[in-house]
């Protein structure tokens, strides 16, 4: 199981490359066959997903990592976040293949064969973690307590899997314990308290926090693009670029939200 995760580690890293250097290096985006819609539609819905999953996915394989064995419920959170960034990755992966099948590199393309040596590990490190998972998962099915005998219900959430790993913190650096200690009592403390919890309306608090991003996204657009031409289009892209991060944080959090057990359902809160 924890061969797979290591694994799937490898193909987001392999998967950040990719897209990172293909989508954000202005020299080498115009090159990528998939620098278009519908496939870097695609790409931007997985790169919204994959850091998240990857990096609760993480969070919850360093938590336990000083116990003498993994807790079922965890193993089954683990894998299954594997399972999500996996087949973002496949989707993004498959969308690019199609691009250079469809409409191939373009003339002159200098770092045609970089990009397509990075889409070529990222396809086989994803391939290698799929069946790493798909072992991991037929193992687990096959236990006398398969993840399909495993409630998740009552289990840590995500807001309890970070408390934890920050209370985990080195106890011989002292400054950096007791602040990462303090860090986590404040954040179980607010998640259970505080109205803009994601316990206690996760819809708004993830339509927020995606928000956020999609303004932050337009501001970098700002940074790399220059100002726009006025303050009203200026508000209009930021809104723009807003909407559509919160929708599609919206739309992950539908899709993958209860399955990840990301937070304790409202009522359990």
């Amino acid at each position: 199981m924890l061969d797979a995760a290591n694994a799937t580690f490898v193909a987001v890293i392999c998967f950040g490359l990719l897209t990172g250097i293909s989508t954000q290096l202005q020299t080498v985006g115009p090159q990528a066959p998939w620098d278009v819609d519908p496939y870097d539609a695609v790409a931007s819905f997985a790169t919204m997903i994959v850091p998240i999953v990857a990096a609760l996915t993480g969070v919850r394989y360093l938590r336990w990592r000083h116990e003498v064995a993994y807790p079922s419920f965890a193993l089954v959170e683990i894998v299954r976040g594997c399972a999500v960034a996996l087949f973002a990755v496949a989707a993004t992966d498959t969308a690019y293949l199609v691009a250079v099948l469809r409409r191939g590199f373009p003339t002159p393309a200098p770092f045609r064969p970089e990009l397509a040596g990075l889409l070529g590990l990222s396809v086989v490190t994803m391939a290698l973690a799929a069946w790493r998972s798909a072992g991991a998962w037929s193992s687990q099915r096959r236990s006398r307590r398969g993840p399909d005998d495993i409630t998740l219900s009552g289990q840590p959430d995500a807001v309890d899997d970070v408390a934890e790993l920050l209370r985990s913190a080195p106890a011989n650096l002292a400054p950096l314990h007791g602040l990462c200690v303090r860090a986590a009592d404040l954040l179980v403390a607010w998640a259970g308290s505080s109205a803009l919890s994601p316990r206690r309306h996760p819809w708004l608090f993830v339509a927020a926090v995606s928000f956020g991003a999609g303004v932050a996204a337009a501001a970098s657009e700002f940074v790399h693009e220059g100002l726009p031409p006025s303050v009203g289009v200026g508000i209009l892209v930021v809104a723009l670029f807003g909407g559509i991060v919160a929708t599609g944080g919206l739309i992950g959090y539908a899709l993958v939200g209860r399955y990840l057990h990301l937070v304790h359902s409202p009522r359990r809160a």
